[in-house]
């Protein structure tokens, strides 16, 4: 099994960017990310939850699993992610690290050897072309170790597999599987067999922000990721995720991200040119 894992990425955001451009609701179909906390504390969403994270946490985000920051919420965390392809552990879908029910946040603590490590393993991956394999071989023993710390909180556990009946996950399922498409409050109400006032009004009180709110948090985040780790062209990118031009995709991935895809696009490539 690990010897089909591979490391993807190394990603690093420090803090006075995740200040200004938060990285919103996304999900990746083939990767495992391992989101590790350096600095600061803050709020983090995985699925159909919101978590308290602060320095010394890993969040795993499992593939096909929607995971981000809420916009509207200051974020000053500076973070590592490490990415991994090729994940297949037993009695888990491809991909995936924890199970449904479990708790997707892992506490080490900010004095643990990880705060040292990954700084070097961004720093080798992406400034040492010869150093993959190392790089690939630290990420799999903090891939292993998490694997254990998992085993070891949640061995007392008794696994129950709840069904998420409450409305607005139902809403959030809908959504999160067809944000590309021209959704409209009323194709959403009726795909959940409710009154479109009901659905925003249940959405609303819950998730604190509109159903289309959070479709367009959806359609940014995933382009976010697209700008991050493809060199696609940004027109084709806004059109995938259901922008009718790339003037109206830069317009909102401005007013929700602070800058725009190019600029985004552009911060990352120049720090990884620096490294």
């Amino acid at each position: 099994m690990d010897n089909q894992i591979q490391l993807t990425d190394v990603i690093f955001v420090d803090n006075e960017y995740s200040l200004k451009h938060p990285h919103m609701i996304h999900r990746h179909e083939n990767f495992l990310e391992l989101l590790y906390i350096a600095e600061e504390s803050g709020r983090y969403i995985v699925g159909n939850y919101e978590y308290a994270v602060t320095a010394g946490d890993f969040v795993v985000c499992n593939a096909n699993v929607p995971h981000g920051e809420d916009p509207f919420q200051q974020h000053c965390i500076q973070t590592y992610c490490l990415v991994l392809s090729g994940v297949k552990l037993k009695n888990l879908p491809a991909g995936h690290m924890v199970a449904e029910n479990q708790r997707p946040v892992l506490s080490l603590g900010k004095d643990h050897f990880v705060a040292n490590l990954l700084p070097n393993i961004y720093k080798m991956f992406h400034g040492k072309k010869n150093y993959y394999k190392v790089c690939r071989h630290l990420a799999m023993g903090i891939f292993f170790m998490l694997q254990e710390k998992i085993s070891e909180r949640d061995e007392n556990l008794t696994p129950t597999k709840q069904k998420r009946e409450r409305l607005t996950y139902r809403i959030m399922d809908y959504i999160n599987e067809h944000y590309a498409e021209p959704l409209t409050l009323k194709k959403i109400s009726e795909a959940v067999y409710i009154s479109e006032v009901h659905l925003s009004h249940c959405f609303k009180k819950d998730a604190s922000l509109s159903p289309m709110q959070y479709m367009m948090q959806r359609r940014i985040g995933e382009a976010q990721s697209k700008l991050i780790e493809t060199s696609q062209p940004i027109q084709d990118i806004g059109e995938e995720f259901g922008f009718a031009s790339s003037a109206h995709f830069s317009k909102m991935f401005k007013k929700y991200v602070g800058i725009t895809p190019k600029e985004y696009r552009n911060h990352f490539s120049e720090r990884r040119e620096k490294t």
